[in-house]
C-alpha cells in the first residue's frame, strides 16, 4: 500500500474518532523541519507556537488546486484578519499536530470552503477522500513585510462537482473561479502569496494532466 492510500485510510480513521469524542482537542503543536544537503525534508522537533521558530526552521504546509468541470481553478482572497490580508491564495494551510499532509488538506478544504451544515461537510470530505491527487512537495520561503517564513508545501489537485461553497469569512474575503492557465500565470508573475519558483512548472504540468484524465465513473458509462 503506497503512502497516499495509507494517508487516506488514516483520514477515515481520524474522521471516525472525531465523531465519537465528546470533547474537542484544544491543544496544538507544529512539527519543524530542516532542509538536507539534497533538499530533502528532515524532521527536527515539535513546537507549541510559531514564536519558537528558529531562522532556519521549516514548517509543514499544504495547498490545493481545486478544479471545476470547466477547468477553472478556485482562488481565495485572504481576509482582513490575516497577516497576508488581500493576498491571492489557493486553498492552503498549516499541518497541525500529528496530521498527515492529506489529513491537513482535507481539514483545510472543509474549514475554508465548506463551513455549512453537516451534510455539506460530509459531502466535501467524501469528495476530497476520493479525488485528491498528491503532486510535488516544494521547500519555499515566504516573505511578508520584511519577515521570512519557511515551509515544505505539499501540493495537491482535486476535481470538484460541488456547487455550494460556505466560506470561512473570518479568513477569506472572497473566492473566484479563474481559468487554469490564468491561475498559473498569476503564480508565475508573483501576484499570489506563493514566491515564484521554476519548479512550479512541473506542478502545472501535473495539474493539466490530472484535469484531462477521465473519471472512473465516466469511463464505466461509455
Amino acid at each position: 500500500m503506497n503512502e497516499f492510500k495509507k494517508s487516506l485510510r488514516s483520514e477515515k480513521k481520524v474522521t471516525h474518532e472525531r465523531k465519537i469524542k465528546s470533547k474537542p482537542q484544544t491543544w496544538q503543536f507544529y512539527k519543524t523541519y530542516k532542509k538536507g544537503k539534497n533538499g530533502n525534508k528532515i524532521y527536527q522537533k515539535k513546537i507549541s507556537t510559531k514564536s519558537e521558530l528558529n531562522q532556519n526552521d521549516y514548517l509543514g504546509g499544504v495547498s490545493c488546486f481545486i478544479i471545476d468541470e470547466n477547468g477553472k481553478i478556485l482562488i481565495e482572497q485572504r481576509g482582513n484578519t490575516k497577516i497576508t490580508a488581500g493576498e491571492i491564495d489557493l486553498c492552503s494551510g498549516h499541518i497541525d499536530n500529528n496530521e498527515t499532509p492529506t489529513q491537513a488538506m482535507i481539514r483545510e478544504y472543509i474549514e475554508e470552503l465548506h463551513r455549512g451544515d453537516t451534510n455539506e461537510q460530509e459531502q466535501a470530505r467524501n469528495e476530497a477522500i476520493s479525488n485528491l491527487r498528491k503532486l510535488e512537495e516544494l521547500d519555499l520561503v515566504f516573505k511578508n513585510k520584511g519577515n521570512e517564513r519557511k515551509f515544505f508545501i505539499q501540493f495537491y489537485a482535486m476535481k470538484t462537482k460541488l456547487n455550494k461553497l460556505t466560506i470561512q469569512k473570518e479568513e477569506i474575503s472572497d473566492v473566484k473561479w479563474i481559468p487554469m492557465e490564468d491561475t498559473f500565470e498569476l503564480i508565475r508573475q508573483g501576484k499570489t502569496k506563493f514566491p515564484y519558483d521554476k519548479r512550479y512548472e512541473k506542478i502545472f504540468k501535473q495539474v493539466r494532466e490530472y484535469y484531462l484524465e477521465k473519471d472512473k465513473n465516466e469511463m464505466h458509462r461509455e
